[in-house]
């Protein structure tokens, strides 16, 4: 058997699996791997891969192969949510990695990953986040970091569920998830493109009048009453609010208004896509 094109591959659309079942059995192939083949779906790592590593583009490890993240620090995709992996296991060499999952681990000193394009720090013990401002993006979600002030280059940002409050910083974030935390004064905010505020203690008094220019905006479960400012709003969820006058509203193109008392829907016969 002659040694096969990449762009066979590419053709019928061959996986991992297809590639070792064939390396079995054609040793040019296995002694010669073409540098352009690239595997990117997800490969669960495992020792007899060695031979495969330049190819890789998308790794998991997991507990029994922690040993070898020394291998992955320059791979495009690299998952080792819900391993053991810590401070101590070497994460500091990984800030050339493009996509670091680390949900759900111990790791907490996150000082040498700056220069990682997506980064999921979800559910670890990470509180310093002060070297992540070049981060394009940025998972937080559940866990104890309350100063963001030096994540306001960042594109998309989940604080969701991590006690921060002052978040006068944030208002260049494109994409900005503040669900469930303990904002108050969102009136920075309004350059954010695609803002969630549901489940927050915002109020009429916080500045929501500053929203107007926000493109996506979910103020679904808060104390939001007054909306009047909000009509320039594409995508607008007042769910469970206890908003009733929505005459403002008639050129918003997407409204949630279910779980509220709204009862005048008069003004809104320009909306697209209505629900109540």
């Amino acid at each position: 058997m002659d040694l096969i094109p990449f762009e066979v591959f590419v053709h019928f659309e061959l996986s991992f699996t297809d590639v070792k079942s064939l390396a079995l059995i054609n040793k040019t192939f296995y002694q010669n791997i073409p540098i352009n083949i690239k595997i990117t779906e997800q490969i669960i790592y495992k020792p007899e891969y060695n031979h495969f590593i330049p190819a890789f583009t998308n790794i998991k490890l997991t507990n029994s192969t922690l040993s070898y993240l020394n291998l992955f620090t320059k791979v495009h995709t690299l998952d080792v949510s819900d391993t053991d992996v810590s401070d101590t296991s070497g994460v500091s060499s990984l800030g050339g990695v493009h996509t670091l999952n680390l949900c759900n681990t111990k790791v907490s000193d996150v000082s040498a990953l700056g220069r990682v394009n997506t980064l999921n720090l979800s559910c670890t013990a990470v509180v310093d986040v002060s070297a992540l401002g070049k981060v394009h993006s940025l998972n937080l979600r559940n866990t104890e970091v309350s100063d963001v002030s030096a994540l306001g280059g960042v594109y998309d940002l989940n604080l969701c569920l991590i006690n921060v409050v002052d978040v006068s910083a944030l208002g260049g974030v494109h994409t900005l998830n503040l669900s469930f935390t303990n904002v108050v004064d969102i009136s920075s905010l309004g350059g954010v493109h695609t803002l969630n505020l549901r489940g927050t203690k915002v109020s009429d008094k916080s500045g929501v009048s500053a929203l107007g220019g926000v493109h996506t905006l979910s103020l679904s479960g808060t104390d939001v009453v007054d909306v009047s400012a909000l009509g320039g709003v594409y995508n607008l969820d007042l769910s469970h609010t206890d908003v009733v006058d929505v005459s403002a509203l008639g050129r918003v193109h997407t409204l949630n208004l279910q779980g509220t008392n709204v009862v005048d829907v008069s003004a809104l016969g320009g909306v697209h896509s209505l629900k109540i």
